[in-house]
């Protein structure tokens, strides 16, 4: 393709022209886009680096998902905790609203006062 013609796509029959500097410069750049973007595709370092970048991109999502994991198995492992001691809570409370019989029952005298304080003890 010669640089100082339209593209023969582009002329359609017409009588080739010279470009004007903008469009010169406009296909120069293009070009040169065109020559990095397939050096790129060939090079061995920028295809080691993108390698590279994938395996950290799946590391850390990997590490990621173990978190979300470890994130939400904690909230159900909390979830089932506070439902067992709500269980249990309501159980003790039906078990101290029954009514024993009274041979059951163990009669506790009155707590002795002196005992708590330290006082009455001989030295």
């Amino acid at each position: 393709m010669a640089l100082m013609t339209k593209p023969a796509e582009e002329s359609d029959g017409e009588v080739p022209h010279k470009l004007s500097k903008k469009e010169l410069a406009r296909q120069f750049r293009h070009e040169a886009y065109l020559r990095a973007k397939e050096y790129r595709k060939t090079d061995p370092r920028q295809i080691a680096m993108k390698e590279k970048m994938k395996e950290l991109r799946r590391d850390a999502y990997e590490k990621a998902q173990e978190r979300n994991k470890a994130y939400w198995n904690g909230i159900k492992k909390a979830s089932k905790e506070k439902s067992a001691r709500k269980r249990i809570v309501k159980h003790d409370k039906l078990l101290r609203n029954m009514v024993l019989p009274a041979s059951t029952i163990k009669v506790q005298g009155p707590p002795d006062l002196f005992k708590s304080r330290g006082e009455g003890k001989e030295e």
